[in-house]
């Protein structure tokens, strides 16, 4: 090997490897339009598509001479995207290693809104969010049994004023107590629509919705007619004999049906329909968003509800246009139909994704607990 091959095969080591590095870039950028460019390096890619929150299809990306991948988006309506990278056709994605806000899978991206939307901060007086734990007897497989609960009082709460009407909010699969309030931003929903004067004044609670913990790392068990029975069983239990009394005897809530909803989203929207419609002595207004229901024997999980003397004030449901749980969720509103009970289902444009279920709770707020309930 002579001296200077061995040079020449050094730059072009150094070449190569210079050529590999990332020219100066905005992975993200919004314009006044509100059209967004969302960009991505990977010279070695020969396919990247962008995959953004409540779009079925991916969106192609191209290719420019110093690697990097870009695509324009028409005009975005306000809202906190999630998005990934999806390389050379596969289904596993990757981040954007520009950005460290995150949600699970998803990288996020405010496009804010002018004047500021109900989830953003607006400069409303702020409700304040407090978390709760307690040795449940109830939930199944809780590293030392201890479970939780998050509570958000309104601005203003006074503990010796008349009582507040309740919503309990049941989250996700995979999700945690708070994240109505890490995700959704539920906390600000509800102080902006009360500053507004849109909502009554009311206090969220947030339980942490397993049944049993075994669900939380294995999504096929919540596709098992059987385990997801048992998950209801022991769920219903825990919030109705544990969670309850305890924001009962501890906050200024209403204790009569007519001051308390339920409302939940997939896994939670599951568990807000069976419980909410199976005792309608507790729960006036009950609602599910995307509630994955695919699983669940109508006639046989909801025979409680067909006899119960007293029926809820409102059946309401939102499924969005391109979710596999569409058809389940149609299923069961004709399902209520057929008994002649009343239910609205709403099929916005969309997925299964956090931007239906904020505007969800929007217009959830709004229909319960009119003039104080």
């Amino acid at each position: 090997m002579t001296r200077r091959w061995l040079i020449s095969m050094v730059l072009g080591w150094s070449a190569i490897a210079t050529a590999q590095k990332s020219p100066q870039f905005r992975s993200t950028e919004i314009r006044a339009d509100h059209t967004v460019v969302f960009r991505y390096f990977d010279p070695r890619a020969s396919r990247v598509d962008l995959v953004l929150e409540n779009r079925a299809a991916w969106i192609p990306m191209q290719r420019d001479s110093t690697g990097v991948w870009s695509v324009t988006t028409g005009p975005l309506k306000p809202e906190i995207y999630g998005y990934r990278f999806a390389l050379n056709g596969s289904p596993r994605t990757v981040h954007d290693p520009q950005n460290s806000t995150r949600r699970y899978g998803n990288d996020l991206l405010l496009v804010p809104g002018s004047p500021p939307e109900l989830w953003e901060d607006a400069g409303s007086p702020k409700g304040k969010v407090e978390r709760h734990t307690y040795i449940s007897k109830a939930v199944a497989g809780l590293p030392g049994g201890k479970n939780e609960f998050v509570v958000y009082t309104p601005p203003g709460y006074d503990p010796k004023a008349k009582p507040y009407p309740v919503l309990y909010l049941l989250h996700v699969w995979g999700d945690q107590a708070d994240s109505w309030v890490d995700f959704a931003q539920a906390n600000l929903i509800l102080d902006n629509l009360i500053a507004q004067g849109k909502v009554h004044p009311m206090i969220a609670v947030m339980p942490l919705g397993y049944g049993d913990m075994r669900l939380v790392d294995n999504y096929d068990l919540g596709q098992d007619p059987k385990f997801v029975k048992h998950n209801l069983q022991l769920f219903e239990q825990a919030l109705l004999t544990e969670v309850m009394p305890q924001v009962e005897a501890a906050y200024n809530v209403r204790r009569d049906a007519d001051g308390r909803a339920i409302l939940g989203a997939s896994m939670g929207g599951q568990e807000s329909m069976v419980v909410g419609l199976n005792h309608p002595e507790l729960f006036a207004w009950v609602g599910g968003e995307s509630a994955a229901l695919q699983t669940l024997d109508l006639d046989t999980i909801l025979a409680p509800f067909l006899i119960a003397n007293r029926q809820p004030r409102l059946i309401w449901m939102v499924c969005a246009k391109d979710e596999e749980l569409l058809e389940s969720n149609r299923k069961m509103a004709a399902w209520l139909k057929a008994h002649g009970r009343p239910v609205t289902l709403d099929e916005p444009d969309g997925t299964h994704s956090y931007i239906v279920w904020r505007e969800g709770l929007i217009r959830f707020a709004q229909k319960i607990f009119p003039t104080g309930g």
